[in-house]
């Protein structure tokens, strides 16, 4: 999932826009991984080819912060992309960040109105742990009075990944929305920015996860290098364990939050994939990798829907 937030200022410099797939180790929610290795091009990643009858769907599984060593990409995943007819991705943030109106509807989505704080809206205990986070970032309590609860979990945990190198702007559906955008290639969104910032306002209880994403940012030190290794390595049950199993049996009290993020979600995906593919020869898909990976994932349902899937 990607979605762009308004975020607040760390210091003198402006934090990007921009939002993590597992926010924090504890729970999936947005993939961020960190390239730190000059041998990106012998990487094998996560790409996976869809067939159906004379359809092809490439599913490449993405990360959403990286950084510039991880580029340039193995060149079996730039060959699939030159020979789709399209590109399809979780939602445009290229197009939004050109789209004064939706950033004003997203900002709007994401904040409450004025006269509302965030404090009114969680406990005294929560609202001090982020209080001590925020001191310790050197980051105006200012700029997250007003965030939405489950907007203030990722926001922070963004800031988390940026302060440990990682940056949106080499993301890998950033890398190829900006190739489609500057050869004014076909693009095809599965979801909007608004519909995933609705989605993000509805879990119940956001206070929990905001609660548990501040007791365990240290431990993204040891996350961000394993998931890595598992991208890197191309190996699904490595990244279906990090992403998605080990989350659900530390804290199976999540089970409803990854329904709402992962699954139900990934039905949706793979019934507009399989529309899409009806009208394109040829698709070229980037999601975050954990939608690809496991049970009732996007690979699952486009196979029970007729497609033969392999790992190339």
């Amino acid at each position: 999932m990607r979605i762009p937030l308004p975020l607040p200022a760390q210091g003198s410099r402006a934090v990007t826009r921009g939002w993590p797939h597992r926010c924090i180790a504890c729970f999936g929610l947005v993939l961020l991984l960190a390239v730190n290795t000059a041998f990106a091009a012998n990487d094998r990643g996560l790409l996976l080819e869809a067939t159906k009858e004379k359809k092809t769907v490439y599913l490449l599984g993405s990360i959403h912060l990286a950084d510039e060593s991880f580029y340039p990409l193995r060149e079996t995943i730039e060959q699939a992309y030159r020979e789709s007819d399209v590109l399809v991705v979780e939602a445009d943030v290229l197009a939004m960040e050109s789209d004064p109106l939706l950033q004003q509807k997203v900002m709007l989505e994401s904040l409450y109105p004025p006269g509302e704080q965030l404090k009114d809206h969680i406990s005294a205990e929560v609202y001090a742990q982020l209080q001590q986070w925020l001191k310790k970032r050197r980051i105006p309590e200012a700029n997250f009075n007003r965030m939405r609860p489950a907007i203030a979990m990722i926001t922070l945990s963004l800031i988390e990944m940026q302060a440990r190198g990682l940056d949106p702007k080499a993301g890998i559906d950033r890398h190829f929305l900006s190739q489609a955008h500057r050869d004014n290639a076909r693009i095809l969104e599965l979801e909007s920015v608004l519909q995933q910032i609705e989605m993000l306002n509805s879990l119940e209880n956001p206070e929990l996860y905001l609660k548990q994403t501040l007791e365990q940012v240290s431990d993204m030190d040891r996350f961000v290098p394993r998931l890595t290794r598992a991208w890197k390595k191309g190996e699904q049950s490595d990244i279906y364990d990090l992403v998605i199993r080990e989350g659900l049996a530390e804290n199976p009290e999540y089970a409803p939050l990854f329904e709402l993020l992962f699954y139900q979600r990934n039905r949706e995906m793979a019934k507009k994939i399989q529309e899409f593919s009806e009208r394109h020869n040829t698709l070229f898909v980037v999601v975050g990798a954990g939608h690809l990976v496991g049970a009732k994932s996007v690979t699952e349902y486009l196979e029970q829907a007729g497609f033969s899937v392999q790992q190339i």
